[in-house]
């Protein structure tokens, strides 16, 4: 990129969430002209060229589903890459999902097909880089962004190739993202001392479509279906246990976690390697500025207890896109224009901040002593058809 290009809207960050945005906005004109966007990305995604499964999975909502869809991704992930989930069961005591302290969500309660599907993250962020590439409206810059600076009329972005200048950058780039911190905005940060670990699995009874997740001492594990069988682990663990559990050999982890898990899909057998991630939440002061947004895990990164992250990344999404559709269609908008991007934070920082602070205390309820009393308040959820809708639904992006 020899010379400078100019754009109206600039993304940083070549994710899911990214480029989802990327494609939405395709579609949008300003005023008379097609919206001129880019995307940052130094690292773009490889093809992925055969049936072995990332661990990186995400279980997404029908919302989110839904837009990956009206952009014409879903029916390009292969196969083997969703795993539709119509059932849901939470436990917390060592009965199994059938006590009295559990609840069990399924799709017709809320009226749906399904509760939504377990993707793998690098099969849809192909697909979506593909379909970039192939409509040729948004150009892909394979660089990093070193520097910017705020201009009267535009940002002027520094690239590790070039220069580029744009009325709107939205940074989609991730928990570290450098946009946020060339921006000077600060996050609050919550360590738990947990660490995810996260494997695949092989049960030796039919997972029935099911996601599973007991409430341990330590913290929740859960096991997410996936279309050959097997079944996806997401185990929050303190931090000074997660070192003995790699110790273990696959047939002595494997048999813990059996028991764990109170044997509901009967033994379970290893199939990949176990990889380790700490665990924190995390929220943006603020989304918005002059001629800046952030979406996604820039803006606010949430506990995995909610399974929630990736669909609260979409909602981001959709909340801009439509805020941009609307916008533009007066004559002479500007994409950067402050009072548009404020409706855009107000309609996602609140939802955002409540779903955090809702996982905050879940967590610490169901690891303090207070653990036997959430089990009981699972129980009375149960038992309530009104309550389980409403939980279903919002699960669902309703």
């Amino acid at each position: 990129m020899s010379q400078p290009r100019s754009y109206d809207v600039v993304i940083a960050g070549g994710g899911v969430i990214g480029l989802l945005l990327a494609r939405l906005l395709t579609e949008l004109r300003c005023g008379a002209d097609a919206l001129r966007i880019a995307v940052i990305e130094p690292d773009p995604p490889m093809p992925v060229s055969d049936e072995s499964l990332d661990l990186r999975v995400s279980a997404l909502s029908p919302a989110s589903l839904q837009m990956l869809d009206s952009v014409g991704c879903l029916a390009r992930v292969p196969a083997h890459a969703q795993c539709a989930f119509d059932t849901m069961r939470v436990w917390q005591n060592g009965d199994g999902p059938e006590n009295d302290h559990a609840i069990c969500f399924s799709a017709a309660q809320a009226g749906a097909a399904e509760l939504g599907r377990i993707v793998e993250n690098r099969s849809v962020r192909a697909v979506l880089w593909s379909l970039l590439e192939e409509d040729g409206r948004c150009d892909l810059l394979q660089a990093e962004l070193t520097a910017l600076t705020e201009r009267a009329g535009d940002m002027q972005l520094q690239l590790t190739n070039g220069v580029a200048h744009t009325r709107l950058l939205i940074g989609a780039d991730g928990a570290a993202s450098p946009v946020r911190e060339l921006l000077g905005i600060r996050s609050r940060e919550i360590t738990y001392g947990e660490n995810a670990l996260v494997a695949h699995l092989q049960p030796a009874l039919p997972h029935q479509a099911t996601a599973w997740q007991k409430f341990l001492p330590g913290g929740p594990a859960a096991l997410l279906p996936l279309a050959d069988g097997r079944v996806s682990l997401v185990w929050s663990h303190p931090e000074d246990d997660t070192e003995h559990l790699l110790a273990l050999d696959d047939q002595e982890f494997a048999a813990r976690l059996t028991r764990e898990l109170d044997g509901v899909l009967g033994e379970l057998s290893c199939t990949t390697a176990r990889a380790v991630f700490p665990l924190c939440s995390a929220h943006a002061e603020r989304y918005t500025g002059r001629r800046f947004a952030l979406v996604g895990d820039a803006a606010h990164r949430i506990h995995p207890l909610a399974g929630q992250g990736a669909n609260l990344g979409m909602r981001d999404v959709a909340a801009l896109s439509s805020e941009l559709r609307e916008f533009l269609r007066q004559p002479l908008a500007d994409p950067g224009d402050p009072r548009m991007l404020r409706r855009y934070e107000r309609s996602r920082k609140g939802d955002n901040a409540l779903t955090l602070r809702t996982m905050q205390g879940l967590d610490g309820l169901f690891t303090s002593g207070l653990a036997e009393l959430a089990g009981a308040g699972m129980g009375m959820v149960d038992r309530s058809p009104l309550l389980k809708s409403m939980l279903a639904r919002y699960a669902m992006g309703g």
